[in-house]
């Protein structure tokens, strides 16, 4: 009796995607933005943030850190994280369609949901045990939980919601702005004494809201309580090292995560969704939409970039400056993010099948893994509990770090991915988030997928 070949496959129970089913665009641009993501972290790894913000006061260190830091700032800053966020909003739509498809009783909800408690987990350990304080998955996966009612939403939506999101703290941050040159010119007239008739609301509280927002503008390396903290990530005994680590991931994760980076990358999340509905992100456009979005994007973004940069630094990172700056940031990074992503997708449609776009896809594969994987390095390298390198130089220098775990984990993952289906952060996230053991090496049996 012959076969019936017209017998549609039963759907098959949910399961992750098998290299077959991956989008190497997406791979290659998610391993892009992990690597990214270090030009900027790495500041922070290296040294206290005050340096980041304030990068004249660390020239004593070498390596040129004002320089450096005008060159990333330009063309990096906030645009890696845009980027990794917008993949975030695109993975979230290509893992629910992906379910969807599958067997008609896939509880797709529960396993959508299970993966963002799971890399929340993630984040935790991340913020708590490698002692990242800046941390991002856990914001990511708080803003998950909002996206899955969204996914039926269509391009032009979705992109208009992310305006609405955006505006939130431009308009938040326009009122900083102006309250900020309202406490400047109350304390000139204060400082100028009572015959210059300093205005009634130049109260004690007021003044001293002008000097704090002063000092975190061109703060002091030799303030005792920098020292302290330089010390403590250096050299500090384990149990305080671990106390100062856990006190400043709360402080990011609850008051900076919750008040600055949930809508930024929320926002950023939007535009993926959109970008992937539309088939740009699964290099279903036509050429000549990715030239655009290089080109726009760009020519949006870096210039507004470079009149930041070089205003802060001419006016020797005038508070008020950095207040306006913050109103326009989004448009900015978001901007230089797209220039980002349509440069990436024109390297992936001329040279799919290059070595160098494989293995970055590789990485892009591997990026829960390469990301905590930058935490545990750096980690090493730079305090008590490794190498102790933390606070002692700066600039330029934190790009040969940069330059030497990239190279490390571009091999790395080269090397495992020859051997091993997930990364292994990845096959964890995935055994949890579908209840059963998922197959590593290549060659074992893939029942257990």
């Amino acid at each position: 009796m012959e076969p019936d070949t017209n017998v549609t496959p039963a759907p098959q129970a949910a399961a992750p995607a098998t290299k077959a089913e991956r989008i190497q665009a997406l791979d290659a641009t998610r391993g892009f933005a992990v690597l990214g993501i270090l030009l900027m972290n790495i500041w922070s790894f290296a040294g206290p943030h005050e340096i980041s913000e304030y990068p004249s006061i660390a020239a004593s260190w070498g390596g040129a850190p004002l320089q450096t830091w005008a060159v990333i700032h330009t063309l990096f800053e906030g645009s890696q994280r845009a980027l990794f966020s917008m993949l975030f909003g695109a993975g979230m739509l290509l893992l629910v369609s992906r379910l969807q498809a599958g067997a008609a009783d896939t509880p797709v909800a529960r396993i959508y949901y299970r993966r963002l408690l799971l890399l929340m987990g993630f984040g935790l350990f991340d913020a708590f045990v490698l002692m990242w304080a800046a941390d991002i998955l856990i914001i990511y996966a708080l803003c998950g939980l909002l996206l899955y009612p969204l996914r039926r939403l269509g391009t032009r939506t979705l992109l208009v919601c992310a305006v609405i999101v955006f505006a939130i703290p431009a308009t938040l941050r326009t009122i900083d702005w102006q309250e900020s040159m309202a406490l400047q010119t109350e304390y000139a007239a204060w400082q100028a004494g009572p015959e210059a008739g300093a205005p009634e609301d130049a109260t004690p509280e007021r003044i001293r809201a002008w000097e704090v927002k002063l000092k975190r503008a061109r703060p002091d390396l030799a303030d005792p309580d920098v020292q302290e903290s330089i010390r403590i990530n250096r050299e500090g005994a384990l149990g305080e090292f671990i106390v100062e680590r856990v006190r400043v991931s709360l402080i990011l994760q609850i008051v900076v995560g919750l008040k600055s980076w949930f809508l930024d990358a929320l926002g950023a999340m939007l535009i993926g969704m959109a970008l992937f509905r539309s088939g740009v992100l699964t290099l279903r456009a036509p050429q000549s939409t990715y030239v655009a979005l290089a080109v726009a994007g760009y020519c949006i973004g870096l210039p507004i970039a470079a009149w930041e940069t070089t205003a802060l630094i001419a006016t020797d990172f005038d508070p008020i400056l950095k207040a306006r700056n913050l109103i326009h940031y989004d448009l900015r990074r978001i901007a230089v993010g797209l220039g980002h992503l349509g440069t990436i997708l024109l390297l992936c449609r001329a040279l799919p099948a290059s070595g160098f776009v494989t293995r970055i896809a590789a990485v892009g594969r591997m990026a829960l893994s390469n990301y905590l994987g930058q935490s545990i390095l750096c980690g090493l390298l730079f305090s008590t509990i490794g190498l102790g390198w933390y606070g002692r130089f700066t600039g330029y220098y934190l790009y040969i770090v940069v330059a030497g775990v990239w190279t490390l984990q571009i091999l790395f993952s080269h090397w495992w991915l020859t051997r091993f289906r997930f990364g292994p952060f990845e096959w964890i996230w995935r055994s949890l988030t579908y209840g059963k053991r998922q197959a590593l090496r290549i060659g074992a049996d893939t029942r257990t997928r």
